[in-house]
């Protein structure tokens, strides 16, 4: 004998662990993410630089002075002028090859980037120690393996309003869960290292212009009357119309990172409940036959 219980209303349910066969997340969208003491370092096999052009520019500046002395009362002579010129000259060098670039280390003290949007794949998850209320069954037999009433007979029996205090039930499965997007004010994740990673290959299309200015050279000619100032300040521009780096290998490390204002949609399916401890039943109607 079995008892029919076409709808069931819990109010509370202790739940000591739910697994989640798979959790959709996302779009999951961030207002602002902050990274704080980024270490990237930088080793590469092969890099390439194509078409080069090296253009060397001199400013010279010649500079002169005539100081004549005079007896007193006579004002001495003292004329002079300064010349500029630029001279420039271009030397397209052709393809460069580096054979190895090692140890490049950069250290990025904070990066802000602002309307963060991730997409996120489907997760298995487990929870434990969760609490749930007003859940409903449909369709119960209880007790699983029926019961027998010594010295009654009876063909059939209904009734309503019956409440039972407390029971268990050994799993229970749910389709789909879904609800309002969570949202999380702030989240630090701390000590963030990335392994080695292979890159096989890097390119640049933009066309890279490198400037450099030399050291500053001078000469002095001081012939009592004249004196003969030259000054040369070199500069060098090299270009570059496209860049490749080959076999790279990178590492990063991030001392902290934060995410602000986290909105989380998320989907769950198959969620399975396993020892769950029911404090109130409440079964409207039950037929037993």
């Amino acid at each position: 004998m079995q008892i029919k219980v076409p709808q069931l209303s819990v109010k509370q349910a202790g739940l000591r662990t739910v697994s989640i066969g798979q959790l959709g997340l996302g779009p999951i969208k961030v207002a602002s993410l902050a990274l704080n003491n980024v270490d990237f370092s930088l080793s590469a096999a092969h890099a390439l630089l194509q078409n080069v052009r090296v253009t060397l520019t001199l400013k010279i500046t010649l500079a002169w002075h005539i100081h004549i002395g005079l007896p007193d009362g006579i004002p001495d002579i003292d004329i002079g002028d300064s010349y500029e010129i630029d001279l420039s000259f271009s030397l397209p060098v052709g393809d460069v090859t580096i054979p190895s670039l090692n140890n490049l280390k950069f250290n990025i003290p904070s990066v802000t980037a602002q309307n963060l949007s991730v997409n996120a794949s489907p997760l298995a998850l487990q929870i434990t120690n969760v609490a749930a209320d007003n859940i409903h069954a449909t369709n119960a037999a209880l007790p699983r393996d029926g019961f027998a009433v010594s010295g009654l007979s009876f063909g059939s029996l209904t009734g309503t309003g019956v409440g039972i205090p407390a029971a268990t039930v050994a799993q229970a499965t749910v389709q789909h869960v879904h609800g309002d997007p969570a949202r999380i004010p702030a989240f630090a994740l701390n000590g963030f290292q990335l392994p080695a990673a292979q890159i096989p290959s890097v390119n640049s299309d933009l066309p890279l212009s490198i400037p450099l200015v030399l050291e500053t050279r001078g000469a002095n000619f001081d012939a009592g009357i004249l004196r003969i100032t030259l000054t040369i300040v070199p500069s060098l521009l090299t270009q570059v119309q496209h860049m490749q780096i080959t076999g790279a290998s990178a590492t990063a490390s991030v001392g902290q990172i934060v995410l602000h204002d986290v909105t989380l949609p998320y989907d769950a399916l198959n969620i399975t409940l396993s020892d769950i401890g029911i404090d109130m039943i409440d079964i409207p109607n039950f037929t037993v036959g």
